[in-house]
């Protein structure tokens, strides 16, 4: 009985944690201009109750394409991941199922940051970043040289693309100094920024 209360209260504790770290995380990036705190500009804003906030229509407005953006990502990940759905698409489709899948979701997010006027995303990116990008391997490119070899019994066919793969995964993408440079520039940056007093912290 007791290691089960024990179980049962460290789960109750966890949950509580990451229930208000949650709550924390929206307040902090959403709710502070409007509930007080700190303005964009730095100084204090007038606290405002949740009944003025919410007869505000700009609010409304915002709240309502915000939440019309969710439903669509939600709703299209969830229609889609139905049983009915991936047969259909399975049965006209075939093995392009799971692309299709990975284009709508593609998709849904475009409309995202269209509605949003994000414009592209790597639109935002400095000419140094994306560089490093396209020389930088993706972490998928692990899993894949993993599932190439560990493997029980590995015929010629698959010794062949298993070496292939992993000499074009090793020389056809790398980092340069160039690249050595700019990380080195972006970790200075963060460690400098980190390393700054907070704010109400003595010097």
């Amino acid at each position: 009985m007791a290691p089960a209360l024990l179980l049962v209260s460290a789960a109750l504790a966890s949950f509580i944690l990451a229930f208000s770290t949650g709550v924390e995380f929206v307040r902090f990036t959403s709710l502070r201009p409007l509930l007080g705190g700190i303005s964009e500009t730095g100084g204090p804003v007038a606290r405002q109750g949740w009944m003025d906030v919410l007869h505000d229509h700009s609010v409304l407005a915002s709240l309502a394409r915000n939440l019309g953006l969710l439903l669509l990502f939600v709703g299209q990940h969830s229609l889609m991941a139905t049983e009915t759905v991936k047969a259909w698409m399975s049965r006209y489709f075939g093995v392009l199922q799971r692309s299709l899948y990975v284009a709508c979701t593609a998709l849904a997010l475009q409309v995202y940051y269209h509605v949003l006027g994000l414009g592209e995303p790597l639109a935002l990116k400095s000419p140094r970043a994306l560089r490093l990008f396209s020389h930088l391997r993706h972490p998928v490119c692990v899993e894949l040289l993993t599932v190439l070899w560990v493997v029980p019994t590995m015929g010629t066919d698959r010794l062949l693309l298993a070496l292939l793969l992993t000499l074009y995964l090793g020389l056809a993408h790398g980092l340069d100094q160039q690249d050595l440079r700019y990380l080195r520039t972006q970790l200075q940056r963060k460690l400098h920024l980190l390393s700054r007093p907070q704010e109400g912290e003595a010097e």
